[in-house]
């Protein structure tokens, strides 16, 4: 059973993840391997082909068996009737003496000698000796071979003098039956397991290969559009592969354009917003200035007014210093919204702590903790602004739609084996968490285009025990990164403001 998202959306947690485990479980029956399918299917079929084959030789070899008991009855009954008349027609003949010997010895059949009085006579006619072992029992069942009797009676001068039972026996015909199923069996079985060995072994090289492909587009997910595939010896797969490889290098090409045109367009964005800055500190920063001077010169000014307009003259120029002063502070506050003028002077941890700071002084009944690891002084200004820009976004967030009590940022760099440095940044709080189906604001849309366009990654979860958990990772610039020396790594992490753990 499948739930909308929208109303999964609106389910209890509880509900919904078992309904997702209920879900994994189904979709991981019904998923099967491709070895899997194809050897039960060739087995299946080897099965239902045995099944049938067995049928079509237990039929006929219970038509043959059948035909030639009866046929070797017959014969049997006949060379006994010319044994009987000779019988007859001698005079002190006995019949066990007159009983040729090639007759206690005929194939398929058992032939017994019984006296007037229904005794039976002392003559060993077995029939023929059996050529190997004999069928089992389960099989001469299956084959179920109609018993065959005939009895003849010997009379010499009107009177009897005893009688021949001719039984069909088929254990020699079933014997042979059962050779040649074995043998055609032990064959069969050889074939089948050949073809199913074959078969394993090379659906296996597939499903190596297959396995590559898997890798190379987890690779292609979440490392970076210069994975290749090796062709394999398969044709079908080779062109696969050849698909693939110019799909990814494609990908790529278009994300490096896109790369550089993000980069083009943060690099525009922060020009702008430094020129905007510079012109409002520049153009209102005097203006207001020269306005404030002018209120507190019209306040000294109504101090030789005269009285009747004096008092209204400084409440006033009061009430005009007041807001020119709120417009300062407004001022100030925008231009460190539009760009920090710290970041191309301060050191980026200063900054930050900066930020924390201001943050702790605007809502003081929540907590902000800020841990620094290693990091450089400067790095490029692209890269500053947008370490600084994710940090306050993210502590936005967790204010504005987390409803957060405390948040922590934690910024450093970190070396990973086969790649260069990345500047890693998480900001955790310990609010509501991201809804189940996350919408793309604008904040959240611009601070990702900033970090895609320096070629990083940027992540919204939930954490573990609630909240939200912000992750942002920049490959560092080259020359810059500070991480390569174990002994700048040593004392270099430190805590900003009281800590909480989130």
């Amino acid at each position: 059973m499948s739930v909308h998202p929208a109303t999964r959306a609106s389910l209890p947690r509880g509900i919904a993840g078992a309904d997702d485990q209920a879900g994994a479980a189904a979709a991981a029956v019904r998923r099967v391997s491709l070895r899997t399918r194809v050897l039960g299917a060739v087995l299946a079929i080897n099965l239902v082909a045995a099944v049938v084959a067995g049928a079509v030789v237990v039929v006929n070899a219970r038509v043959a068996a059948g035909r030639e008991m009866v046929a070797s009855v017959e014969m049997a009954e006949n060379m006994v009737r010319e044994v009987a008349e000779r019988v007859a027609s001698e005079q002190g003949t006995t019949l066990a003496a007159a009983f040729p010997p090639h007759l206690r010895h005929l194939r398929h059949v058992r032939i017994s000698l019984e006296g007037p009085d229904g005794r039976p006579a002392v003559l060993p006619a077995d029939g023929a000796p059996a050529n190997g072992e004999a069928a089992p029992s389960w099989f001469a069942r299956l084959i179920g071979v109609s018993q065959v009797t005939r009895r003849i009676d010997v009379v010499a001068d009107g009177t009897l003098i005893g009688r021949v039972r001719i039984e069909g026996v088929p254990d020699d015909e079933v014997a042979e039956v059962w050779d040649d199923v074995f043998d055609f069996a032990s064959v069969a079985l050889a074939v089948n397991f050949a073809i199913l060995s074959a078969l394993f072994v090379a659906l296996g090289q597939v499903r190596r290969d297959l396995s590559r492909f898997r890798g190379a587009l987890d690779e292609l997910e979440h490392i970076g559009f210069a994975c290749r595939v090796e062709p394999p010896r398969t044709r079908e797969l080779a062109e696969v592969a050849e698909r693939f490889n110019a799909f990814a290098e494609t990908l790529g090409a278009a994300r490096e354009e896109n790369a550089h045109l993000y980069a083009r367009l943060v690099s525009l964005q922060e020009d702008e917003r430094r020129q905007i800055a510079g012109d409002l500190h520049d153009e209102l920063g005097p203006l207001m200035f020269g306005l404030k001077a002018s209120a507190d010169s019209l306040a000294r000014l109504a101090a030789t007014a005269p009285a009747e307009n004096a008092e209204r003259m400084v409440a006033r120029a009061k009430s005009l210093i007041e807001i020119v002063e709120r417009m300062q502070v407004a001022n100030r506050r925008l231009l460190t919204r539009i760009r920090p003028a710290a970041l191309d002077h301060v050191p980026l941890k200063d900054v930050l702590s900066s930020l924390v700071a201001d943050f702790r002084q605007h809502d003081p009944e929540r907590r902000f903790a800020l841990e620094t690891g290693v990091l450089a002084d400067h790095y490029e200004p692209s890269f500053d602004a947008t370490v600084y820009r994710c940090a306050q976004e993210g502590v936005t967030n967790a204010l504005k739609h987390g409803n957060a009590r405390s948040v922590r940022i934690i910024v450093g760099e970190e070396v990973r084996r086969g790649a260069g440095g990345m500047l890693r940044l998480v900001v955790a709080d310990d609010g509501k968490g991201p809804p189940a189906i996350p919408s793309m604001g604008h904040g959240l849309s611009g601070m990702k285009e900033r970090v895609r366009a320096l070629g990083g990654s940027c992540r919204l979860e939930r954490g573990n025990e609630g909240g939200a958990r912000l992750f942002v990772e920049l490959p560092i610039p080259l020359g810059h990164s500070t991480s390569a020396s174990p002994s700048s790594a040593e004392g270099r992490r430190v805590r900003s403001g009281p800590g909480h753990p989130v």
